[in-house]
This record gives structure tokens, C-alpha cells and sequence, in this order.
């Protein structure tokens, strides 16, 4: 796989721009602060330059819940971070469909650090043996036995995954467990572009199911049949939107979350709710995005 030199500086750049964002961003991860003005904190810093937008919508997913949670639109967003919480940040920057994602893992209280680092330390060394013809289940295997080392579970049904030009999840998956299903047995190849991200839990069933309520978080799946819909397909493409960022686009605010929940399952868009851990125990997530070259993997974000 190859890249122009223009597709290569917007990764880069993509990478570049995430990475700054999640460090800035960390500082305001603190008990008492609303889950909407974090969201909207993380927007303002990624698409702060000029032409660049999110890659997804931010994630700001705690304790037991692993992904997939965000903020809900104003006014039905009341929530703030708990005094005692494990807050998984996960967002990317989108620079002319060059894509990047990234997370980490924040503790409001010191606590749980080997759970943290049990997930870092499975993505630093996954990423110390990625290079052209490593088979993604070897990649699995070193997830587990590293989260496993420290006495904790890696989410079985949670990949990483490829990514290519305005498609944050394309072609194939990177598991965090061993597997010997052919399709996970794919090959790395020189200038694919990898999110890699273990997740481990202190939970005894090491997997994620949906939770209640409706999904925050939507993309499009063909060709919508409501205006709102076109309209919504137009300004995010392909690329996953929140419900809070619809509602800010379109401007309404009555009984919003209820009438463009309805409008979207209705139409062709595909709804996606927080996953929690089957157990209730608490997650942590570590990712970065790298490219793979000749001489092992370049971290981007």
C-alpha cells in the first residue's frame, strides 16, 4: 500500500493534531466536570486548524463502560464525572479524510494504576513487534499474555483495526486475544495504517454488550430518505457523527434527542450505544495510531 506525498502530510498531521489534543485534554479530566464541556473542549481543540475536523465523535467512556459513550445534546446532558472514575478519552482528527485515533486512560482518584498500566504496557509492546508480515493473531497473542501477566482480562470482542482514507474502520482487524480463525490470521503489510488498542478489565467476563438507552453515536449507511438526513449525510460523509454534534449543526433544541433519534433509525443510518462490560468491571483503554514501513511501526499520534 502506498501513499502521495499530500496523503502522507495529512496523516501526519492528523496524528500530530490527536496526539496534542488528548495531552491537553487531560488536564481537564477532573470529578465535577461536565461530560458536555468536555466533549466540547476536545472539538474545539481538534478542529481549532483551519480545514480539520473529528475523525469520530470523542469518547468519554467510564468505569465499566469501555466505548461508544459520549455526550448526549444540551439540555438532556447532565452528567459529570464521578469523584472515583476510570475516563477513557478516545478521538481523532479527520485532515482532508486522513483519519487518526487515539486513547488513554485517566484515573480521578490515583487508583487502579496496574489496570492502566496493563493496557499501555500491551500497547507498547505490540507496537515494538509490528513490521510487514506479522499475522494479526500474533499481535492478539501479545495482548493477552501481557494484560494477562498483570492478573487482568483483555475484552475479547474489542479490536483494533485499519484504517484508510475516509474510513476510520476498513479492511482488517487486529484482535486482543489469540486466534486461529483464518480471517484473523492477516498479514501486516508495508504502509497500512493501524489503530491498535488493548482494553483491560477487572471483570471476570472480559466482554463488552450493549447498554440501554439510545444510541449517542451514529454513521451513515447509504442513501438517506429524509431531508434531515441528506443534510446530515452531506456535512459528515461516512464518518461517524454524535447526536450532540447533529444537534449543534442543525440548530434545534426542543425535544432533539427523541425526534432526530427517531428520524435516524428510521432512516439509513446505523446507531451505535455504550458498551459495557458483561461483569460491571472496570475497563481501561490504551491506542495510538502507527504506520506500518519496512522498519517496524511509526507511532502517529
Amino acid at each position: 500500500m502506498s501513499w502521495s506525498r499530500e496523503e502522507l502530510h495529512d496523516l501526519f498531521l492528523a496524528g500530530k493534531i490527536a496526539h496534542l489534543t488528548l495531552e491537553q485534554i487531560g488536564k481537564h479530566v477532573k470529578p465535577g466536570v461536565s461530560i458536555g464541556s468536555l466533549y466540547d473542549s476536545i472539538v474545539k481543540l481538534i478542529t481549532k486548524p483551519k480545514g480539520v475536523n473529528l475523525a469520530f465523535p470523542p469518547n468519554i467512556s467510564i468505569n465499566e463502560c469501555a466505548a461508544h459513550d459520549t455526550a448526549a445534546p444540551d439540555p438532556m446532558e447532565k452528567r459529570v464525572i464521578p469523584k472515583k472514575a476510570l475516563v477513557k478519552i478516545d478521538l481523532g482528527a479527520n485532515v482532508n479524510g486522513m483519519l487518526s485515533d487515539t486513547a488513554k486512560t485517566f484515573s480521578t482518584d490515583g487508583k487502579h494504576t496496574q489496570l492502566i498500566r496493563s493496557a499501555k504496557e500491551a500497547l507498547d509492546n505490540t507496537i515494538n513487534i509490528i513490521k510487514p508480515g506479522l499475522r494479526v493473531n500474533e499481535i492478539g497473542a501479545v495482548v493477552q499474555e501481557t494484560i494477562e501477566s498483570y492478573g487482568f482480562k483483555p475484552i475479547a470482542n474489542l479490536t483494533g483495526h485499519e484504517l484508510k482514507r475516509g474510513n476510520l474502520h476498513a479492511g482488517i482487524s487486529i484482535p486482543s486475544i489469540r486466534s486461529i480463525r483464518i480471517s484473523q490470521r492477516s498479514k501486516l503489510k508495508n504502509g497500512m495504517v493501524l489503530a491498535i488498542e488493548p482494553f483491560s478489565t477487572q471483570g471476570e467476563a472480559g466482554y463488552v454488550v450493549e447498554g440501554s438507552g439510545p444510541p449517542l453515536i451514529y454513521v451513515s449507511t447509504g442513501n438517506p430518505k429524509t431531508e434531515i438526513g441528506k443534510v446530515l449525510v452531506k456535512r459528515f460523509q461516512k464518518i461517524p457523527f454524535s447526536l450532540r454534534s447533529a444537534a449543534l449543526f442543525l440548530k434545534k433544541k426542543e425535544n432533539l434527542l427523541d425526534n432526530l433519534t427517531k428520524i435516524l433509525d428510521n432512516d439509513t443510518f446505523h446507531g451505535y450505544r455504550p458498551l459495557i462490560e458483561r461483569s460491571q468491571g472496570l475497563v481501561a483503554q490504551a491506542e495510538h495510531t502507527v504506520l506500518v514501513t519496512s522498519n517496524g511501526a511509526k507511532i502517529l499520534t
